[in-house]
């Protein structure tokens, strides 16, 4: 019996482990693409960083470069909208669903204004695609999932030590147990003990 308790407990502490470095995974694979796409919606406006040519003066190459990098933090972190509109399908919306909601809000809103950009463009009126350029929130949609990722592994790290500390109290919990039964000492398994025993 103490075998299966070791077999399951090992069990779950590799399945532990196994989540939180997915977690992990995904946060720091987010946060390489979010710092990439910070650069090129905003490095240029902010901070006068250079643009690769083929983006400069480009509205809709901007654009199109934060819509893939978006898509690839959504793809990483789509365990949110999946477990977020399962919630709301069982009626009862949780936290995955408002992060879900919030950043595919915000990156359907951007999509729509890469449009309208790409519109301009066609149509040679580059300074209302510049201008629109200034509406697009797709870092905004990455941002939300990325840093609501670091909660999640904060989150599965406390977890697996608060796991690890109930586990360790459960231990310390006697095995054996000497009782008085007939006026002797016995020594039994603790499982054994009756109320009212001494």
């Amino acid at each position: 019996n103490s075998k299966k308790d070791q077999t399951s407990k090992k069990l779950n502490k590799n399945k532990a482990d196994e989540e939180i470095r997915k977690i992990r995974n995904r946060f720091f694979i987010s946060l390489a693409v979010l710092i990439l796409l910070m650069y090129v919606s905003m490095g240029h406006t902010m901070f006068n960083l250079p643009l690769p040519n083929i983006l400069t003066q480009n509205p809709i190459a901007i654009g199109v470069a934060q819509f893939l990098l978006t898509a690839i933090v959504l793809i990483i972190n789509r365990k949110f909208f999946t477990s977020g509109i399962k919630a709301v399908f069982h009626r009862s919306p949780n936290m995955d669903t408002l992060v879900s909601l919030g950043s595919g809000a915000a990156f359907i809103y951007s999509s729509a204004i890469l449009v309208l950009i790409a519109k301009a463009t066609i149509n040679n009126d580059l300074s209302s695609a510049q201008h629109l350029l200034h509406n697009l929130y797709f870092e905004s949609s990455a941002m939300i999932l990325t840093l609501i990722t670091v909660g999640k592994m904060l989150e599965a790290h406390s977890k697996g030590k608060t796991t690890n500390a109930l586990k360790g109290l459960m231990n310390l919990a006697p095995k054996m147990a000497t009782v008085l039964r007939d006026e002797k000492e016995l020594l039994i398994p603790a499982s054994e003990v009756e109320i009212n025993d001494i």
